[in-house]
């Protein structure tokens, strides 16, 4: 049993130690020795846990589409809050974890470069397009017509997008 929670704290630290390597230098700067000699992990532990630099970067995107999901999630399903409430609240959403939006953001040229991200790049396309097609149904229900609810869904989208 302490075994295995060491492994899941080593691996915890990896992944942490890896966002923040590539926040800071992106992909292409990142090793995975490097980010084993700045968790305080042995390379022969983070190999054990990841085969490569792209398997722990892929990881490290998974966690953080996730988590910006996650927060999304909970305000769009929320029965307490109106349709309006509800898009001020996913509008502060950037600005409350700004350090994620924008690793995703620079993360997001690698994941069109390398074919072994294409699965994680769908995944991310499809959570930009949830979000818009939420603005959109949204405000169809809110009464307005076709065009106009578009518009504005494309409007808020962007807005969202551009926050970070």
């Amino acid at each position: 049993m302490k075994r295995k929670q060491d492994s899941l704290i080593t691996k915890q630290r990896l992944l942490e130690t890896a966002f923040q390597n590539f926040y800071e230098v992106g992909f292409e700067n990142t090793s995975l020795d490097k980010i084993s000699k700045d968790a305080n992990v042995s390379r022969g532990a983070a190999y054990w846990h990841f085969k490569n630099k792209s398997e722990i970067f892929g990881e490290v995107v998974r966690m953080t589409i996730e988590k910006i999901k996650a927060e999304k999630r909970e305000i769009m399903l929320s029965e307490e809050l109106s349709f309006e409430e509800k898009v001020v609240r996913i509008l502060v959403v950037p600005s409350k974890n700004q350090t994620g939006f924008k690793f995703m953001q620079q993360s997001l040229k690698t994941l069109e470069v390398y074919p072994e991200f294409t699965e994680l790049l769908e995944n991310f396309r499809e959570t930009r397009a949830r979000l818009y097609d939420f603005f959109l149904e949204g405000l169809r229900k809110e009464g307005l017509n076709e065009n106009d609810a578009s518009a504005v869904s494309s409007m808020l989208y962007n807005y969202f997008e551009g926050m970070y």
